[in-house]
């Protein structure tokens, strides 16, 4: 039962996670119209009929559950104990991992300083 719990619990976060995820894409187009825009920085994207059903039966499946979690003490008290687990475990992996995290932080910064760089340098040309 708690497998169960903690399964939905983990695919509830990654709903979580891609819904957050897509609104913080842009919403309109950049308000200089000098430069014309060649190149799609985001991908489009349409989920199948079928895939559709499925992720509507999801979310029918984590209201439910999440109904069920609030309505009673034990299970609410099951699934605490999973949450608390996973953040306690979150937490030992993030500090097991902070000197690989910094370093790919490093290198992502490094990357775009470098891209935002070439970006502008045919700007100042003109």
């Amino acid at each position: 039962m708690i497998k169960r719990i903690a399964l939905l619990l983990v695919l509830f976060a990654a709903l979580a996670a891609a819904s957050a995820a897509r609104s913080q894409q842009p919403a309109g187009k950049s308000s200089s119209s000098t430069r014309p825009r060649t190149v799609e920085d985001s991908v489009k994207f349409r989920p199948s009929p079928e895939l559709q059903k499925s992720l509507d039966e999801l979310a029918a499946s984590v209201q439910a559950l999440a109904h069920r979690i609030a309505s009673d003490p034990q299970i609410r008290s099951d699934a605490m104990r999973v949450a608390s687990g996973l953040v306690t475990t979150t937490q030992r992996v993030v500090a097991e991992q902070s000197v690989v995290i910094q370093d790919a932080l490093k290198t992502a910064a490094d990357r775009i300083a470098a891209a935002q760089s070439v970006q502008h340098q045919p700007s100042k040309k003109q």
